[in-house]
């Protein structure tokens, strides 16, 4: 394995209880954004959905982080897990869709944060947009400084998270006055309808479980990170039920829900009063602040241990000589989210969500495939059950996510198609320009003269290219049945669009069939090798 500590990276010094709030950061910050999820699948099914989404998605996942990151506690996490189990190529499809993502990711909560600001303070367009401004600046100074420091801002804002939500909590259940479990679905909806509505919100609630072991090795103590996650989980699941629970007695009002509806804030100013009402308004900016300086930290190491690998440029790699932090990449998210900032809330979660399905589908299969042929001895912590449950329960997020792809709408799985298809075409220009893992170790990682890539690539580029064939032809016939054109016609202003999202799936789904049968054929004759 490349040894990262090599290129200017620095070990720190960071205790339990700050990973568990860095963690905490990353995945939840609080329970803002469940307000949009109670309307649109009702309160019944959305305190059943808070419930088993962390079974069937989140747990799975942290239980594969923990794992992989105690046995392999590398910096970059995921992407050289699935490197040194899967190989070279999938390692950096797993990095690209993570990092491409996590850049869109990152300014999501840049743009919640001023949402409040701007609601709270009636501010213009040009005013929001300064405050926007003013958090990338401020929280990119902040990661500069290095990841302790970024522990220490995130243990300090989840403890306040904690504290307000406690409060909202006993204030709500003690004016209880509503059920806050019915209806347990909309009126004139079905159960699918309900669930494929707030699926994407719960996964995206959900989501960050493996942000903080693509640090672990700036921890001293790496180990700490699967103890860590044990601990956030729960939290993170009380956090999401206890406050929607209390908020929904006190104030009803569940068909009126939403981040610029009755919420968590409502409750705050109805029985709190003028003094908490303004402590939880700043605590709901501080919510997505936290997550944003936690994610600008993650995000930013993503292009740099593959840099380090040669499979990206170079000045990705550089590091201040005083606190190893790799500021080239910090500047890079900070560029981006100054870019993409004026993007709305719904486009940035849709690339989100999409994108993060497939990358934690490959974490995903290097956990398993780790037990399976035991590429590398365990860590401190392995989780004790067989290996046959652990594949079976591990294999769960897998299912979930196609379900979602396709519940989630025609829009988000036509950008998925897009960005998926973007990390072999990147990963080809990369791998010729800078060499890849060849370049560093040639022996281990061959190149293929009749290609000049790894043995095997050219197979694994139709292999998802024909899996994106055969989830467009599902798509072609589902979309039409499931969807109604009405309200995208109304989301998008344009009568059209939804024909316009089939029709490019069609053609998409044509050529990636065609290109992707050809790529497997020739790869098997000039080109073999194991998939993964």
């Amino acid at each position: 394995m490349n040894d990262l500590s090599n290129k200017g990276l620095k070990r720190h010094k960071v205790g339990l209880l700050a990973v568990v709030g860095t963690i905490y950061s990353l995945t939840a910050a609080g329970a803002y954004g469940i307000e949009d999820m109670v309307p649109s699948v009702g309160p019944g099914l959305c305190m059943v959905m808070l419930i088993i989404i962390p079974l069937v998605w989140a747990y799975p996942q942290a239980f594969v982080c923990a794992e992989m990151g105690s046995a392999i506690p590398a910096e970059g996490g995921p992407y050289k897990w699935v490197q040194e189990t899967c190989g070279e190529f999938w390692g950096f499809q797993m990095g690209w869709w993570r990092t491409l993502g996590g850049y869109f990711n990152t300014v999501t909560f840049v743009v919640l944060a001023s949402n409040y600001m701007a609601s709270a303070f009636h501010l213009t367009g040009t005013q929001e947009y300064i405050v926007k401004i003013a958090f990338i600046v401020v929280f990119t100074i902040v990661n500069l400084r290095g990841i302790k420091d970024v522990a220490i801002v995130n243990t300090i804002i989840s403890i306040s998270i904690l504290a307000a939500f406690t409060i909202v909590a006993i204030l709500g259940f003690a004016h209880y006055n509503h059920s806050p479990v019915q209806p347990f679905i909309p009126e004139g909806q079905s159960l699918i309808e309900s669930i494929g509505y707030g699926l994407a919100i719960g996964m995206w609630m959900y989501g960050g479980m493996e942000a903080m072991s693509i640090m672990s090795e700036e921890l001293e103590k790496p180990q700490i990170i699967p103890k860590a996650l044990m601990i956030a989980i729960p939290l993170i699941i009380l956090t999401y039920i206890v406050p929607t629970t209390a908020g929904l007695s006190s104030i009803g009002q569940w068909d009126n829900w939403g981040s610029e509806g009755v919420s968590y804030i409502d409750v705050a100013r109805e029985y709190g009063g003028p003094i908490f009402f303004s402590f939880f308004l700043i605590v709901a900016v501080l919510s997505n602040v936290s997550l944003f300086n936690g994610y600008i930290a993650s995000t930013s190491r993503g292009f740099f241990v593959m840099a380090a690998d040669n499979l990206c440029p170079k000045f990705l790699v550089k590091c201040d000589k005083k606190r190893g932090v790799p500021y080239v990449g910090v500047l890079s998210v900070a560029v981006v989210s100054f870019i993409i900032c004026q993007f709305n809330f719904t486009q940035l979660v849709i690339i989100t969500v999409t994108m993060s399905i497939f990358a934690s589908s490959l974490t995903q299969i290097s956990g398993i495939l780790r037990r399976v042929r035991k590429t590398h001895p365990d860590g401190p912590f392995k989780l004790k059950v067989s290996d046959g449950v652990f594949i079976a329960y591990s294999s769960v997020p897998f299912i979930i996510g196609v379900i979602a792809l396709y519940l989630n709408g025609t829009d988000y799985f036509l950008f998925g198609i897009i960005g998926v298809i973007s990390g072999p075409a990147a990963y080809i220009i990369i791998k010729k320009v800078y060499g890849g893992m060849t370049s560093i170790d040639p022996q281990r990682y061959p190149i293929n003269p009749a290609t000049k890539l790894a043995p095997g690539d050219i197979l694994r580029t139709g292999v998802i290219l024909v899996m994106w064939a055969i989830l467009g032809i599902i798509a072609i016939f589902f979309f039409p049945w499931y969807e109604d054109p009405a309200v995208y016609a109304e989301g998008y202003g344009s009568p059209d669009i939804f024909q316009t999202f089939i029709t490019a799936i069609k053609y998409l789904t044509i050529a990636a069939g065609i290109i992707g049968i050809i790529l497997m054929i020739w790869g098997k004759k000039k080109d073999p090798a194991k998939i993964f």
